[in-house]
């Protein structure tokens, strides 16, 4: 199993500086932000069908040139086409006059289809542009991107804690759950599913508690 270290993270980020840049890599960050922002309008904004279909795919030709590691890459990508086929799949049988097929009593409708091919192309459009945005910069880069497009102070700092804290949490996920399976947590499937929705549950709490310790040590340094 891979797992999300954050120094990994970082080697990974310092040897993007040492390689030939290509495609994205070459580009500003202000630059590459200022272009999410506008996908991400013209695609939700305007929410034209043909305009979201050549955005989504004038972003996926970026990437192909970019060619940012899979490893990265993978979680933006995969991660949200699952989520988009569910919701194809929800519109076309939901929704609709025009049968297209039929299994029992599920029928597949026409423009549900359409409607829910609108929504997942759209979905996954915003998808691999953030993608093309932050797999190809360094996320300190990304933070001085933000300062210089003057954003509230606080909004840096909770994102830089965000980015932080995040591996610190799976670590901990990826530690209590093989301490599970060691003690038979994965003899099924559906108890290794209720394993793995107390240990989410016990890392939602300990995240709490470790938010209200980190405020108050900061608060006694002076943090407001």
């Amino acid at each position: 199993m891979a797992h999300l270290h954050l120094e990994d993270v970082l080697i990974t980020e310092r040897q993007f500086e040492q390689v030939p840049a290509r495609g994205a890599y070459r580009w500003d960050a202000r630059v590459k932000l200022a272009l999410l922002v506008l996908a991400v309008v013209l695609n939700i904004w305007l929410a034209i069908p043909w305009l979201s279909g050549a955005v989504l795919l004038i972003g996926i030709l970026l990437l192909l040139w970019s060619r940012p590691p899979f490893r990265r890459l993978r979680l933006f990508l995969l991660a949200p086409l699952w989520a988009s086929c569910i919701a194809l799949l929800g519109f076309a049988l939901g929704f609709g006059t025009t049968p297209l097929a039929t299994w029992g009593h599920l029928v597949l409708y026409r423009e549900g289809l359409q409607q829910g091919g609108l929504v997942a192309v759209r979905a996954y459009c915003d998808m691999v542009w953030l993608a093309l945005t932050f797999v190809t910069t360094p996320f300190p880069r990304v933070l001085a991107t933000l300062r210089w497009y003057r954003l509230p102070e606080i909004v840096i700092d909770t994102l830089a804690m965000m980015y932080r804290y995040s591996f610190l949490l799976y670590d901990e996920f990826l530690r209590m759950r093989l301490a599970a399976q060691s003690r038979g947590g994965r003899s099924t499937a559906r108890r290794e599913a209720q394993v793995v929705g107390r240990i989410a549950a016990q890392i939602f709490m300990r995240a709490y508690d470790r938010s209200e310790r980190i405020y108050w040590a900061m608060f006694a340094r002076g943090g407001e």
